[in-house]
């Protein structure tokens, strides 16, 4: 197996992870990250803030590479080894859909308290 980025040839167990749904090749003993960079995926996470970013130290330092797997948020891509069936969200972060939900909600809220305020009687009087 032989990925684009990956400089020798691969040694060991293969099989494949899904990243964002779709099959990626992976290297038994290798973290995410490693089976990702191989594979061409730069843009890992997504910081609090809604901002793109990559891996900066791979170490575990940083945090820089925090994404979500098999549906646990905030995991270092650098400080977990890959697995078989793995199922991987780059630029996925909990606090940004949060807020984003909270949102939707708000303005879920307030569309209904328009109609509200809009089905009214010709007296002026609310009507239920």
């Amino acid at each position: 197996m032989k990925r684009s980025q990956d400089i020798t040839d691969a040694v060991g167990q293969t099989f494949s992870i899904l990243v964002n749904g779709e099959t990626v090749p992976a290297i038994a003993g290798e973290s995410v990250l490693s089976t990702l960079l191989a594979s061409n995926i730069r843009a890992v996470s997504k910081n609090d803030y809604g901002r793109l970013a990559g891996a900066y130290c791979g170490m575990g330092v940083c945090h820089c590479c925090t994404l979500e797997i098999n549906g646990r948020h905030k995991q270092r891509a650098c400080q977990v080894a890959v697995q078989p069936d793995m199922d991987v969200r780059t630029e996925a972060n909990i606090v940004v859909e949060s807020q984003a939900f909270e949102k939707k909600v708000f303005q879920n809220k307030e569309v209904e308290n328009t109609d509200l305020e809009s089905n009214t009687i010709e007296q002026g009087e609310p009507h239920v």
